[in-house]
């Protein structure tokens, strides 16, 4: 069963917007002006302080209709997607050398069989010849 949610628009006094959908908790999308504050204080700090949230809704008036809370996940959000990043480049470097190591693997594993085969054929030859 779906829960109704509600939906209604804030007004920033920049001229912005935040569209806010309430159901248990408040979903923000933030606009690319606030987006673009947000990761120009991201890049001096990752984790910045209650403090400096608070100070940064106070000096940086397109943020001054965000609640801290939702700059605290914001900044955690964030955070994990910079994570999830890197482990992503990490494991297709892994990937990578993996996968050229499976080439030579089977490359080396064909070569491997060729000469079994080849032994084989010589082996029976030579049992051929004791023979006659």
């Amino acid at each position: 069963m779906a829960m109704a949610v509600a939906h209604h628009r804030e007004s920033s006094s920049s001229g912005g917007s935040i569209d806010k959908h309430l159901d248990s908790g408040k979903y923000v999308r933030y606009t690319s002006e606030q987006v673009e504050a947000l990761e120009r204080v991201y890049a001096e700090c990752p984790k910045p302080s209650s403090m400096r949230r608070q100070q940064l809704i106070r000096e940086c008036p397109i943020l001054s209709n965000i609640e801290p809370k939702q700059i605290k996940v914001w900044f955690q959000n964030r955070r994990c997607r910079e994570k999830q990043r890197k482990e992503a480049s990490r494991l297709q470097t892994v990937n990578r050398k993996l996968s050229a190591m499976n080439k030579l693997l089977m490359e080396e594993n064909d070569r491997l069989q060729k000469q079994v085969s080849q032994l084989v054929c010589e082996n029976g030859f030579m049992r051929q010849q004791l023979h006659t």
